[in-house]
């Protein structure tokens, strides 16, 4: 993990963090990952997030159909998680 952690150091920086839709991602991703200790848990909030932020935005057209059938996955990764 320590290694991980820096390499996302290193990726952070290439972030366009005036860019919500690519900053809020990354932010929930790198958090994720840190509080999880799971690299699968950090994806999956990047995914979802990014979803979410589109569709706040109004961009939910721009979203590939591949990455609505992940975040329902991961979604449903999490209720399964949760009902366990």
């Amino acid at each position: 993990m320590i290694v991980v952690g820096d390499h996302d150091v290193e990726w952070l920086e290439n972030i366009h963090w005036e860019d919500m839709s690519e900053a809020v991602p990354a932010f929930f991703t790198s958090i994720f990952m840190g509080f999880s200790y799971s690299i699968t848990q950090g994806i999956a909030a990047g995914f979802i997030t990014y979803s979410l932020v589109k569709v706040v935005k109004g961009e939910a057209k721009e979203v590939h159909s591949m990455i609505w059938i992940l975040d329902v996955l991961f979604i449903l990764n999490y209720v399964s998680m949760a009902l366990n």
